[in-house]
């Protein structure tokens, strides 16, 4: 009976290199020879007295309990050490889609530049997860990362494991750094989404921004490898790349839009900018019909930082809804200025995708709408990735807007994927056209037939048409020949300060009395 406690401790020290063990088992291991050389002293016994049978079961007894002690103590440390490989199983694995995690990536990547071989890190974005989210909820995001995370897996070698970082990133461990096997594994990664996934009876698309670093070619740290690869990621989904691989010039940038950031933040705190305004032409009389508000952020050398360097960088942050939130209160003071010119005029200013999905911004443009007492008009300009963005958000903000009897433009027509029907459901009374296509209209029979195919389309909508870009006096005659309403640009004028516009004013009426003076 022994020898089974024996054969049971002799697991146990396997599995536990503990002393106490080691000198259990050389414990019962005497005991079983102590047990043979009784048992062989009774055996030669001819006649057994009552105290050798009791001392026989005593020993019996004691021997199973031994046993029973040291099978259960098996037993549970069979039950722990299981328990511990799912611990350290669901430590290295993510709960929701049972990839390897972001700790397993780490402990990888560890292996890896321990080794000293040559890798590389793809970091893998979804594109189009937060619109899913957005319109049906997490609960079916939560099955599209399962399904994207099972479709890659199958698709990719067992030597280059998929990992899942969080939210709608992924990566990717790949020993390769030449191009061409990298590219065939990105290829792997594309195609495994480039089919709708059918989520209950709802087909959702999705696609991916990849990023990549080499090691050591790159990187010779974890830290830095994964710093490189995001960079590259993000940099691949803001240029709708199928990837980017990580160089200096990457990190410059991300540099540079950090030092931005910092000094936009402190603009917004000292109110460091100004408003310029355009001027739009009726093209009907040639006469000022209203001015689009133009921020403007000066330099200490007097120069200015142009909108197209910073404008983006607020986008990606809040600080475009601060940035948007002191435009509407510089538009409030100035239209009493415009009043006091004698002016009567429709005042356009811009909102970007993140106005239309802040409330209090929303308000605010209420208020500048029901505030103003004057006789300018209010129109809020959206270009149709704003719209896109977040489609019923944006039709709901723009319906308590116009409600308020606030107006809508859409700017920069033509250069986003807005459908026929977002322009009939949305409250659009304005279409601008973008100046990439006016500026070609006399040499590209392309553009000129879109010019004319815009123009067509908004008098049937019952909107407008605003041509931006014009430079050149054939520009604005061919334009008003086409029935556009009307137009802004260099030809007329550049954005100026409202301090010079009562100069501006007067120099347009200084020409339209030589003009008329000509005319007889």
């Amino acid at each position: 009976m022994l020898v089974f406690s024996l054969r049971a401790v002799n697991k146990i020290c396997i599995k536990d290199n503990n002393t106490g063990w080691r000198v259990l088992r050389g414990l019962i291991f005497f005991f079983v020879l102590g047990y043979l050389g009784v048992f062989y002293y009774l055996s030669k016994q001819s006649n057994l007295a009552v105290s050798d049978i009791i001392f026989c079961i005593i020993m019996f007894c004691g021997g199973g309990f031994v046993v029973l002690v040291t099978r259960l103590s098996l037993l549970s440390l069979v039950k722990v050490e299981k328990l511990v490989i799912n611990e350290r199983s669901n430590a290295l694995h993510d709960s929701l889609t049972g990839l390897p995690n972001r700790k397993y990536l780490m402990d990888s990547l560890s292996q890896h530049v321990n080794a000293g071989l040559p890798f590389s890190l793809l970091l893998i974005d979804l594109n189009r997860f937060k619109q899913v989210n957005d319109a049906l909820g997490h609960y079916y995001g939560d099955l599209l990362l399962i399904e994207v995370g099972k479709n890659i897996s199958e698709h990719l070698p067992d030597d280059a494991p998929l990992f899942r970082l969080g939210g709608d990133e992924f990566a990717v461990i790949v020993t390769q750094v030449e191009l061409e096997p990298l590219q065939h594994t990105i290829n792997t990664i594309h195609l495994a989404l480039e089919s709708a996934f059918c989520i209950e009876n709802y087909d959702l698309l999705v696609g991916a921004s990849i990023g990549l670093s080499h090691f050591p070619i790159l990187a010779n740290e974890i830290g830095l490898l994964l710093q490189q690869a995001d960079i590259a990621m993000y940099s691949s989904k803001k240029l709708a790349t199928l990837y980017t691989i990580y160089d200096l010039t990457l990190e410059n940038n991300a540099a540079e839009k950090m030092n931005i950031s910092a000094s936009l933040k402190r603009a917004i705190e000292q109110q460091e900018f100004e408003l310029w305004y355009q001027p739009i032409i009726n093209l009907r009389n040639n006469r000022l019909y209203g001015v689009e508000a133009l921020i403007r952020w000066p330099r200490p050398d007097g120069s200015y930082t142009p909108p197209s360097v910073f404008i983006h960088i607020a986008e990606q942050t809040t600080l475009i809804n601060q940035i948007t939130d002191w435009v509407i209160q510089q538009v409030a003071k100035d239209v009493e200025h415009f009043e006091s010119l004698g002016l009567s005029l429709c005042i356009h200013l811009n909102l970007s995708a993140k106005d239309l999905q802040d409330p209090n911004l929303v308000n605010k443009s209420i208020s500048l709408v029901k505030g103003n007492h004057s006789s300018q008009k209010i129109m809020f300009e959206i270009t149709e990735s704003a719209m896109m963005t977040n489609v019923e958000q944006a039709k709901d903000a723009m319906a308590q807007i116009t409600a308020a009897g606030g107006t809508f433009s859409i700017d920069d027509f033509g250069t986003g994927f807005s459908s026929l029907e977002l322009l009939r459901d949305l409250p659009v009374t304005q279409i601008k056209i973008d100046g990439s296509f006016i500026n070609s209209i006399h040499h590209s029979d392309a553009d000129l037939a879109i010019v004319k195919s815009v123009i067509f389309l908004s008098k049937h909508l019952k909107c407008n048409v605003v041509a931006e870009g014009v430079e050149r006096s054939a520009t604005a005659t061919l334009l008003a020949s086409l029935g556009c309403d009307l137009a802004q640009g260099y030809y007329y004028s550049k954005p100026i300060p409202i301090s010079s516009f009562a100069n501006y004013i007067q120099e347009q009426q200084s020409v339209s009395a030589v003009a008329n003076q000509n005319s007889f």
